[in-house]
């Protein structure tokens, strides 16, 4: 019976875990001033940010239950800071360095488990010397950041520096893909040895 109500559980996660997170986000920049907003839907849940106004709201079957607005805070004077005591245990610089390609390869697993929906991408730019601005521009040609499969445009501005731009997208993310890069780097025997020195110090 119990082996039933763990395996009945065990396949609910599962199929929890197999409905997309969609995200959804703009940013817009013009004139020094930056706004936007950040969404993030899950089955009947809906979080959104809003930069501007500060303000975070959960939503739960279309209905808001929570709102709040972060108060602006306000300058505080700066103590003067104290001398700190210098540990004398050497940081174990080899055991993270021993870790770096198992997180990088962590890293590059979790981005490739987010699925682009949608991304529309535009900036204009400019720097001091137009010239500049002119080099710039063939080097992000030249990249090929315009043929990504977005719609990604590039303006150059002559006339002066400059730097607005309008980015909204959709992404979406499957939970349970991201299970088994994060198990192959726990069981990374290069993790575990290098973590368990870095915990005992």
């Amino acid at each position: 019976m119990i082996a039933l109500i763990v395996s009945v559980i065990a396949l609910l996660v599962i199929a929890i875990l197999l409905f997309p997170v969609n995200f959804s986000f703009n940013s817009v920049r013009s004139e020094g001033t930056i706004d936007g907003s950040l969404g993030v839907s899950w089955i009947i849940f809906l979080f959104s940010y809003a930069l501007k106004k500060k303000q975070l709201e959960i939503h739960i079957f279309g209905r808001r239950i929570y709102c709040h607005i972060s108060p602006e805070k306000k300058p505080q004077a700066q103590e003067p800071e104290r001398e700190r005591k210098k540990s004398g245990k050497i940081p174990p610089i080899r055991d993270f360095l021993n870790m770096a390609g198992p997180m990088m390869r962590l890293f590059k697993d979790l981005i490739y488990a987010f699925r682009i929906k949608y991304l529309d991408v535009e900036v204009s730019f400019g720097l001091n010397d137009p010239a500049y601005t002119g080099i710039t521009t063939g080097f992000m040609h030249a990249l090929g950041l315009s043929r990504l499969g977005h719609n990604i445009r590039w303006t150059p501005d002559f006339t002066g520096q400059a730097l607005d731009w309008d980015v909204k997208g959709k992404t979406a993310l499957i939970p349970v893909r991201l299970i088994p890069p994060v198990a192959r780097f726990i069981i990374n025997p290069h993790v575990l040895r290098s973590g368990w020195r870095i915990i005992r110090g």
